[in-house]
């Protein structure tokens, strides 16, 4: 097909959304992507689909809803969580119909891998692991690709940073621990490393790259120069909270910071640290594009799987609903850069990516993609949403939880055993007074019990096992 631009997906895993100079951070590092954001569209309020990974990857994959693909949750073991059915068709798959040539490095948490015609992958960091093998968790995440990879560099290296991980040091500072290897031999160097073997191929077609980085992740554990980078007690404190979260998924809590503060101080270094450490490694790809002329012909899109509490309210990692969980970077540089806005305030969801692509590539949209491409809104033609959508089924699957977030509210449905959720943001941005039993927003509240209706009946029309696919998607799948 004519004229396809090349596409690259430039993504990390849980990110905040305000880890970025652009997205206001005022101390941290990240001059490209500050750059990137600058030469395109930065989105202020996107909102992931799911709050945990392979749900969410599962979700930008698809470009549906984690009920209309099935991958509802996350096994503790990771390897045995429930991957994509056979019949659900990826993005890449149908880009890869389309002529694309298709390439992964990093983490896709993808079960099974397909899509894709260059892949070098890893499952992930992994802060559970303190082992290579013999984990009842299964084999340590980091996997036998980079494993072989770093092994040729500094044999005996993948040993090694297991070992570390069994130091008291990396319990006592909660995973926050100064990585033993250098830089060129840290797993998100060679992430980057990969992605750039692939940009360097000889062209023959136009191609799709997700370059899906394991940080900022935890462990939390840059190597220098990043562990310098953020001095410990220039580092922001936690939001605190008093009362006990509501009943719906909260994350998972930990201690109080004010008996903690040089831990959270240094938590919070070493985290900002790694999303440096990656903000560089961007630097690196971009580098590659301009030098091989492939900048103006190229979509770029940089987003994250999902958010971290980072010691808000007590909680770390994200399965919830909280903002710093749910919301996260999104820049879209569309080729040639230009774009109506500099910045979108309005809301978006992240697996609208998916659409966002193949409307690029030429490719049409699917009846059953409930992504919505972001092109009219980058070209000044289209409006954001009017509300998003969000999903979360805690891993031994006991409950369930939905959430609908529109300009000013956020309403979540926890099963009716559970009291609803219902915040005015704007009053409330902290999310601390549950209004559910408030007389005064019951038509508010009532209105997102309609909405969130609306948003389960019309994708359950798309429920996959029910559909009837089209010639062209059979084609797709029987390949």
């Amino acid at each position: 097909m004519a004229d396809q631009p090349n596409i690259l997906l430039i993504s990390t895993d849980e990110q905040r959304y305000d880890t970025l100079g652009a997205t206001g951070n005022t101390q941290i590092r990240t001059p490209h992507l500050d750059a990137l954001a600058a030469s395109g569209t930065l989105f202020e309020r996107p909102y992931i689909q799911n709050p945990v990974c392979i749900p969410s990857r599962a979700c930008l994959q698809t470009g549906r809803y984690t009920h209309q693909h099935g991958v509802l949750y996350m096994e503790a073991e990771i390897d045995l969580t429930p991957g994509l059915p056979s019949w659900e068709v990826t993005f890449m798959e149908r880009l890869q119909a389309a002529g694309y040539r298709t390439g992964a490095t990093g983490k896709m948490h993808m079960m099974p891998q397909k899509g894709f015609h260059y892949e070098r992958l890893t499952g992930g960091k992994g802060s559970r692991w303190v082992q290579s093998e013999g984990s009842e968790l299964g084999p340590g995440p980091l996997g036998p690709t980079y494993a072989s990879w770093l092994e040729t560099r500094h044999p005996g290296g993948y040993e090694a940073l297991y070992k570390q991980r069994r130091q008291p040091e990396y319990k006592a500072h909660m995973t926050a621990i100064e990585h033993v290897l250098p830089l060129e031999e840290y797993v998100d160097y060679w992430i980057a490393e990969e992605a750039i073997e692939f940009l360097n191929y000889p062209l023959s077609s136009p191609f799709f790259l997700w370059c899906s980085f394991c940080g900022p992740h935890g462990p939390i554990d840059p190597p220098r120069p990043y562990t310098e980078m953020y001095p410990f007690d220039e580092m922001p404190m936690p939001k605190q909270r008093t009362d006990d979260p509501p009943a719906s998924p909260k994350g998972r809590p930990q201690c109080r910071w004010e008996n903690d503060r040089t831990l959270i101080q240094r938590w919070i270094s070493y985290y900002w640290g790694l999303v440096s450490l990656i903000d560089d490694q961007v630097g690196r790809l971009l580098k590659v594009l301009d030098e091989r002329g492939l900048r103006d012909n190229t979509l770029i899109a940089f987003v994250s799987d999902h958010g971290e509490m980072a010691g808000d309210y007590n909680l770390f990692g994200k399965g919830n609903f909280y903002e710093e969980a749910v919301r996260v970077p999104l820049i879209v540089v569309p080729p040639g850069g230009e774009v109506a806005s500099p910045r979108i305030d309005g809301l978006v969801e992240t697996s609208d990516l998916a659409a966002t692509f193949l409307d690029y590539a030429g490719v049409e949209l699917p009846k059953q993609m409930s992504a919505q491409s972001l092109r009219p809104i980058l070209e000044g033609t289209g409006q954001p949403r009017d509300s998003v959508f969000c999903e979360y089924m805690v891993n031994d699957r006991s409950k369930k939880s939905k959430c609908i977030r529109t300009d000013r509210y956020k309403y979540i449905f926890s099963g009716i055993d559970n009291t609803p959720e219902f915040y005015d943001l704007q009053e409330d941005p902290d999310e601390q007074r549950n209004l559910y039993g408030d007389g005064a927003y019951r038509e508010e509240i009532d209105r997102h019990t309609g909405l969130m209706l609306d948003r389960l009946m019309h994708s359950e029309q798309f429920y996959s096992r029910d559909e009837t696919p089209s010639s062209r998607d059979l084609q797709i799948w029987l390949q």
